[in-house]
């Protein structure tokens, strides 16, 4: 029986020890909501960050988002755009990797108008 146990718990122990980390960050201004989600797996990570402009479908001219973390950045310039949901795409292999700890500082600007806020 001891070994019976023994055996499920190797066994548990090596499933964890190979699956992928999926990680979920969130925050808001005023008038943008954002979010990251990803997978990390060793050193290769896959994710995508979502941002959502509150006042819903309008046009929104000279949009930049810059998103800037620990292990890195992201940003998008647009002369226009008129999504409610704007997405952008990460991926790397071999890279420094984001943790649950990581925290993004996030700037959008548009129309003149400029926020910043952190994803966590």
């Amino acid at each position: 029986m001891r070994k019976i146990y023994f055996l499920i718990l190797v066994t548990l122990l090596i499933l964890v020890g190979c699956s992928n980390d999926s990680l979920h960050f969130k925050g808001e201004s005023e008038h943008w909501k954002g979010e990251y989600t990803t997978n990390v797996d060793g050193t290769t990570e896959n994710g995508q960050f979502e941002f959502e402009f509150k006042d819903g479908k309008q046009k929104k001219k000279n949009l930049e988002i810059n998103v800037d973390g620990l292990t890195g950045g992201s940003n998008r310039k647009e002369s226009e755009n008129d999504e409610t949901v704007i997405t952008m795409k990460t991926s790397c292999s071999g890279c420094s990797v984001t943790r649950d700890s990581d925290v993004f500082k996030v700037t959008i600007k548009w129309d003149g108008n400029e926020e910043s806020f952190e994803l966590k």
